[in-house]
């Protein structure tokens, strides 16, 4: 299935880091993060993702994304015996609930808000993302500003923990306005039926579902942008400091020669 623009270009701004990963991979056998025996093994640590395209997604039974990708690079740099098999799938609240109270858990991509700051430690950015309120294509809403959504008394599907939901709640969003989802295909179902009036959710990852549920991309309309934020690992603060010090070590590593094949690229 051909992808929308949109996609299209967020694919082509992340491809820089698919080939610097790619490369890291392949140049392992002569470069690698020197081992202290000492030092406790990322394999200790467990691994949880959601659906969240184009970073952290299923293809197949295959889990795919740049998020992936790169997690990937930084477990083979260390010699990690884990790779993207090893990864738990998991619906959102699922995996939110499991990283807050389990240490040495890292759940990713998620977005680093003030809400959530103390609740995790993190390791990136990953990527940038914009979560907005959408509309279904043809609905005829217009949205100035959170007030203004809640002044026309507008309906919205969010997805619990999810940082729509929590850009809601900070904004006073009133309970009786917010349906919660079970998984972002379940809240584009409830807004293309009407069973709500807006979506509060990524824009290029809601355009992304839309399409592999075989609708055109553009069937759902941002109005208004709730956060623009960055995706990062988000680790249980109880994990062992050692543990999110070599995890650091491996994301500054794979970045850093990621950007060098990009600049090598450039040149």
């Amino acid at each position: 299935m051909a992808h929308g623009n949109i996609i299209k270009k967020r694919l082509l701004a992340t491809l820089s880091l698919l080939l610097g990963c790619v490369w890291l991979i392949a140049s392992l056998s002569a470069d690698r993060v020197a081992a202290d025996d000492s030092t406790v093994s990322l394999a200790s640590l467990t691994f949880i993702t959601e659906e969240y395209p184009p970073y952290n997604y299923l293809e197949g039974d295959r889990l795919a994304g740049t998020s992936i990708d790169l997690l990937q690079a930084m477990l083979a740099h260390t010699d990690t015996p884990l790779d993207r098999r090893n990864i738990r799938y998991y619906p959102w609240v699922r995996g939110y609930e499991l990283a807050l109270h389990r240490p040495n858990t890292v759940l990713f991509s998620t977005t680093r808000t003030a809400s959530r700051e103390s609740r995790f430690k993190w390791i990136g950015p990953i990527a940038q993302d914009h979560v907005v309120l959408l509309a279904r294509q043809g609905a005829n809403i217009q949205v100035a500003s959170v007030e203004d959504a809640i002044e026309q008394g507008l309906s919205v599907a969010v997805i619990r923990e999810d940082i729509g939901a929590q850009a809601l709640i900070e904004a006073g969003y009133p309970d009786t306005l917010v349906r919660p989802a079970i998984d972002n295909r379940s809240a584009l179902h409830m807004l293309l039926h009407e069973r709500v009036d807006l979506w509060a959710y990524s824009t290029d990852v809601a355009k992304w579902i839309a399409e592999q549920a075989d609708y055109p991309s553009d069937i759902v309309e941002p109005l208004y942008t709730l956060s623009e934020s960055y995706l990062y690992f988000a680790i249980n603060p109880d994990t062992d400091p050692q543990l999110v010090a070599q995890l650091q070590q491996a994301f500054e590593r794979a970045t850093s020669l990621s950007l060098a094949v990009q600049a090598g690229g450039d040149g």
